[in-house]
């Protein structure tokens, strides 16, 4: 059930408490969205080899496939109009 289910039928604190919930999950999207604008502007200050070499490894390596995927799905792509 949503929260639009429970209207009319929540305790004062129950509402309260879904509030709260919100504020905090739009407070964490809105910092989500602040770091990876400071990430972008790193990249583009630094260079993108100099920013990934400071990266944890696992952090690297995502970055590395999602970009292996994508250049391969578009070589795919290309090819299929031979």
């Amino acid at each position: 059930m949503s929260r639009d289910d429970y209207i009319g039928i929540s305790s004062p604190e129950e509402e309260e408490e879904w509030e709260h919930k919100e504020r905090q999950q739009a407070q964490e999207e809105a910092h989500k969205h602040f770091v990876i604008q400071e990430f972008s502007a790193i990249i583009l200050a630094d260079g993108a080899a100099s920013t990934l070499g400071q990266m944890s490894e696992e952090a690297r390596h995502d970055i590395k496939q999602i970009v292996l995927h994508e250049y391969m799905q578009r070589l795919t792509e290309a090819n299929q109009g031979l």
